[in-house]
């Protein structure tokens, strides 16, 4: 009788270290995406990345989206994505992203990928590359 039990209990672990790493590499997943809030289609970029994050529970459970805007006068933005301002441009020093919008795609702390980004399914990008 004590055998049924410990292998219920050795699966049960087993699945739980699997789902464990699975959601830490997951959540490790991150994406930057450099914008120009000046710029009206740059702004209805980040209005749709909300939107794909929102509607797509799998997508937001795999990737962080940060937008970091290089125009200190923008507008804020709510919903999916962190949003900052870049208006030292201390970001953008670091980064070096290309032409805006822009996106970095990292696993930790690494980029992994980085692309130019004019829709916003685009940053399924990062679970690919991941």
């Amino acid at each position: 009788m004590k055998k049924p039990i410990a292998i219920v209990i050795f699966f049960s672990l087993t699945l739980f270290s699997i789902q464990a790493v699975a959601t830490k590499t997951a959540k490790s997943l991150s994406a930057m995406v450099f914008i120009d809030s000046a710029d009206v289609k740059q702004q209805s970029l980040v209005i749709d990345i909300n939107q794909t994050l929102y509607y797509s529970a799998t997508l937001s459970s795999q990737l962080k989206v940060t937008v970091i805007d290089v125009n200190p006068n923008g507008r804020a933005f709510n919903g999916a994505v962190d949003y900052s301002f870049d208006s030292t441009g201390e970001w953008v020093a670091k980064y070096r992203p290309g032409g805006l919008p822009y996106l970095i795609c990292f696993q930790g702390d690494k980029a992994i990928h980085k692309q130019g980004l004019y829709q916003a399914s685009g940053i399924r990008e990062c679970t690919t590359k991941g």
